[in-house]
């Protein structure tokens, strides 16, 4: 049964966080999140992984994701040109939605449509290339999270809000799916149950190397025994190769970026038949003294150098 909860931000918000699969993290159950797999979503749940503050400010007083710090500072901006624009009015705002079986989040706003009557709004922030990505529709992590807050709240509808490019508000409007939130209801329940069982998912090797690395961050000096284990020979060989090949292809591109210097020479930008070639100066910085309790300690300055931004143009 769906449960609408009225709670403060702050240790029971994070309590709750802990308990639940997110909207925003349900992707992850359906190996689609840009950002977050299975695997490191199953560790942050049974508590071997840090999850991360969202928002997080860092002791210098800048953001540590610049783009979550200004999605939730725009946010109220967002909303109040899509009421403004669609007729949206608010509904009771609640602290966040759940279905008392680990499956919940926190909508950006609860309103009420003039021609369709209660639904969701969610809001996102999105720059114009990757909204050329979408080719008219948003990615299937946005859909999976504006379904579950819709089924969570029991309505028929959400909206997603993009800022595109920081001037543009577009609409994308998604009627309820009732067969596709039985499905992420399931995949929930599913993830609880492995969880209580200890059976983590299998890492995926080419995304959860940060990880694995969290995990196993602390080696015990103890000795593992691998000589029969041939897939474990057969990465050896491979990780080794590979360093090689890495080596070989740095090498390549210092060769090939120093021989396109000697042809381009003092200029930025070279008409190259079939590419845009442009390579320009980035500044260098000084040597600077830091801070009267480091006196006498220096940050190493850095030489001005070049940038290539090569790419192939458009037949």
């Amino acid at each position: 049964m769906n449960a609408v909860t009225n709670i403060m931000a702050g240790d029971g918000d994070d309590a709750f966080r802990a308990s639940v699969v997110g909207a925003s993290e349900v992707a992850a159950l359906f190996d689609c999140h840009p950002w977050l797999t299975h695997f490191e979503l199953w560790n942050r749940k049974a508590g071997k992984l840090a999850t991360p503050e969202f928002n997080a400010i860092g002791a210098n007083g800048v953001p540590e994701n610049e783009r979550a710090y200004w999605g939730v500072v725009l946010e109220p901006a967002i909303i109040q040109g899509a009421k403004e624009r669609w007729g949206y009015t608010d509904r009771e705002q609640v602290g966040h939605l759940d279905n008392g079986a680990g499956l919940g989040g926190h909508p950006d706003r609860r309103v009420i449509c003039p021609e369709r009557g209660p639904g969701i709004l969610e809001t996102k922030m999105v720059d114009w290339l990757e909204v050329k990505k979408w080719e008219g529709e948003p990615p299937l992590n946005y859909l999976l999270q504006n379904q579950t807050y819709v089924g969570l709240d029991g309505v028929t509808w959400g909206d997603l809000i993009v800022l595109v490019g920081g001037n543009k508000l577009e609409r994308f409007q998604f009627e309820f799916r009732p067969k596709l939130y039985a499905e992420i209801e399931k995949r929930a329940a599913a993830f609880w149950a492995s969880v209580k069982a200890g059976k983590s998912p299998k890492p995926d090797y080419s995304r959860d190397r940060s990880a694995l690395g969290e995990i196993y961050h602390t080696a015990d000096q103890t000795t593992i025994d691998l000589r029969h284990d041939n897939r474990a020979t057969h990465l050896a060989c491979e990780y080794l190769e590979a360093v090689e090949r890495k080596k070989a292809a740095t090498a390549h591109v210092d060769a090939l970026q120093a021989e396109l210097l000697d042809k381009i020479g003092a200029s930025t930008f070279a008409m190259v038949e079939g590419y845009s070639v442009k390579v320009p100066t980035v500044a260098g910085q000084p040597d600077k003294e830091i801070t009267p309790a480091m006196v006498g300690q220096v940050i190493k300055g850095r030489a001005p150098h070049r940038r290539f931004y090569i790419k192939e143009m458009a037949a």
